[in-house]
């Protein structure tokens, strides 16, 4: 419910903006947004649901000049993998990359540099989709 919680505020907010507005409505999803993962169906579920809010977000604002767009991150170095690495007993998250046509997790300043480019001007053109930042998972 926080996406919902967080458009029912900053969507007002960016479309009281003076004509011509230009704003962007940028949410997280994962890379589960699009693959099923054990043990983390309902994670999986929560994630698909960011990108059906998103792209419905994005009919209801058509022609106001504000996009709503979600980034799918994947496998990235953080605490939340390190769990997700201890919830599958590896010895450590290096190995949750080996999905990833990186071979290696992303780091946060890379897919935060993907989240930048969704809420700048030059990503007007992408609306109502999902910007995957996962090192090629769903490929």
């Amino acid at each position: 419910m926080g996406v919902a919680h967080l458009a029912r505020v900053a969507v007002p907010a960016l479309l009281r903006r003076p004509q011509p507005r230009g704003g962007r409505f940028v949410d997280l999803a994962s890379a589960a947004a699009h693959r099923g993962l054990w043990g983390l169906g309902a994670y999986c579920a929560a994630k698909h649901a960011v990108v059906g809010l998103v792209r419905g977000l994005a009919c209801d604002l058509r022609d106001t000049g504000v996009n709503a767009v979600a980034v799918s991150p994947g496998s990235t170095r953080t605490d939340m993998l390190r769990a997700t690495a201890d919830l599958y007993g590896l010895p450590g998250l290096e190995k949750l990359a080996d999905q990833q046509l990186t071979g290696r997790p992303l780091e946060p300043e890379e897919v935060a540099a993907v989240v930048a480019w969704a809420c700048s001007a030059e990503s007007f053109a992408v609306t109502g989709s999902v910007r995957h930042a996962d090192g090629g998972f769903t490929a």
